[in-house]
C-alpha cells in the first residue's frame, strides 16, 4: 500500500499521479482512457478502459476423479468460465455420465469439446445477463409453489403431485448456485457489480436470502417425499387439520417476508417476525394431538410438522434481513 498527495492545478482541478509500474503493466500511455467506478466508504476504483470492457474468463483444470461432481460445482461457484476435465486416462462412459449429470444441475454450462481423455465444459451465460434479484424472485416463487403443492399432496394423498414437487427442488438448486456464482463475481469485479445493479454491502444479505429460499424448497421437497410412505386412510382428521394450520402459518410468514425483502418494507418485516409465536403454537398443537392419540405413523407425521415449522422459521430469518439492513 502506498499513499499519494492530491495536487491542485491552476484551473482548480485536482490531480493525482499514478504508479509508473501500474501504468506500464496495463499498457497505458499519455491519452489513454481510464474508467473510474465510485464505491462505498470513499472507495474509487480506477481501471484501464480496455481491461474494464473485456471480462477475461478463468480456466480450471480438474485432474482428480474423486468427487468429480463436487469439483465441477465448486469451480462453477468460484466463477470459472471454462473447465477442462482431464483425468490422465481414457474416460469411461460412467465418468462421462457423471460430468453430464453435474453440468445439468448448473445453469449455463455446456460441453464444448469432448475427446477420448478429456471433456471441456464452458459457461455460456454472461454473468450480468440475469439480474440477481430477479433470479431470487423466481427461486422464491418456485419454492412457495412447492410448499403449497406439498401441502395439497399430503392432504389428498396425491403421490403424482408429490413426485412433481420433489423434482422441482433441482430447479431451485440451479437458481441458487447461479446466484452464488454471480455474487462471488460481483465481489471480485466492480464492473460486474455495477452492471448487476447491486452494492458490495448487499451481497451477504442476498446470499443469505438465497440460502433461506433454497432451504424452504428443500423442506417442501422433504414433505412431498413422505406422501408415498403414508396411507391416506390411516390419517387422523384432526391431526391433518392441525398440520394444515401449521402449514398456513408458515406460508403466511415466508410470503410476507419475501414481499418485505423485495420491497424493502421494514414495517411488513416487523409484522412477519411477530408471527413467530403463532408458528410455535401451531407446532405445539400438532405435537399435542400426536402425543394424545399416538397413531402408528406418529414419528413420520412429527417429521412433517417439523418441516412445516422450519419453513416458517426460515421465513422469519428472511424477514430479519430486511430489518438488519436498516440498522
Amino acid at each position: 500500500m502506498e499513499y499519494r498527495r492530491l495536487q491542485m492545478s491552476k484551473g482548480g482541478s485536482f490531480l493525482l499521479s499514478l504508479p509508473k509500474e501500474w501504468v506500464k503493466a496495463n499498457g497505458l500511455e499519455g491519452g489513454s482512457v481510464l474508467r473510474l467506478v465510485e464505491g462505498e466508504g470513499g472507495m474509487l476504483t480506477i481501471k484501464a478502459e480496455e481491461v474494464a470492457e473485456t471480462e477475461k474468463g478463468t480456466v480450471a483444470v480438474i485432474r482428480e476423479p474423486d468427487g468429480l461432481e463436487r469439483q465441477i460445482r465448486a469451480n462453477y461457484l468460484f466463477g470459472a468460465d471454462t473447465m477442462v476435465i482431464d483425468l490422465g486416462k481414457r474416460m469411461t462412459p460412467a465418468t462421462r455420465e457423471i460430468v453430464k449429470t453435474a453440468i445439468h444441475k448448473l445453469i449455463g454450462l455446456e460441453i464444448v469439446e469432448e475427446e477420448a481423455n478429456s471433456i471441456t465444459v464452458q459457461c455460456l451465460l454472461q454473468p450480468t445477463s440475469m439480474p440477481i434479484k430477479s433470479t431470487l424472485k423466481r427461486a422464491y416463487v418456485l419454492a412457495a409453489n412447492m410448499h403449497r403443492e406439498a401441502e395439497l399432496a399430503l392432504a389428498h394423498g396425491d403421490n403424482e403431485l408429490a413426485l412433481s414437487v420433489d423434482r422441482r427442488d433441482d430447479e431451485v438448486d440451479r437458481l441458487y448456485f447461479l446466484i452464488v456464482r454471480q455474487l462471488r463475481l460481483a465481489l471480485r469485479n466492480a464492473s460486474v457489480s455495477e452492471k448487476l445493479g447491486i452494492r458490495p454491502s448487499e451481497c451477504l444479505d442476498l446470499r443469505m436470502a438465497a440460502k433461506y429460499v433454497e432451504t424452504i424448497a428443500d423442506y417442501a421437497g422433504a414433505i412431498a417425499s413422505t406422501v408415498p410412505k403414508l396411507s391416506h386412510s390411516e390419517l387422523d382428521r384432526d391431526i391433518m387439520e392441525a398440520l394444515s394450520s401449521l402449514s398456513a402459518v408458515a406460508y403466511k410468514i415466508h410470503e410476507g417476508a419475501a414481499q418485505a425483502l423485495f420491497k424493502q418494507d421494514v414495517k411488513l418485516s416487523d409484522e412477519v417476525q411477530m408471527e413467530n409465536a403463532s408458528l410455535g403454537k401451531a407446532l405445539v398443537a400438532v405435537n399435542e394431538l400426536l402425543m394424545s392419540r399416538q397413531p402408528r405413523i406418529a414419528a413420520l407425521l412429527n417429521s412433517i410438522a417439523i418441516y412445516f415449522y422450519q419453513i416458517g422459521a426460515h421465513g422469519v430469518d428472511l424477514a430479519e434481513l430486511v430489518s438488519g439492513a436498516t440498522v
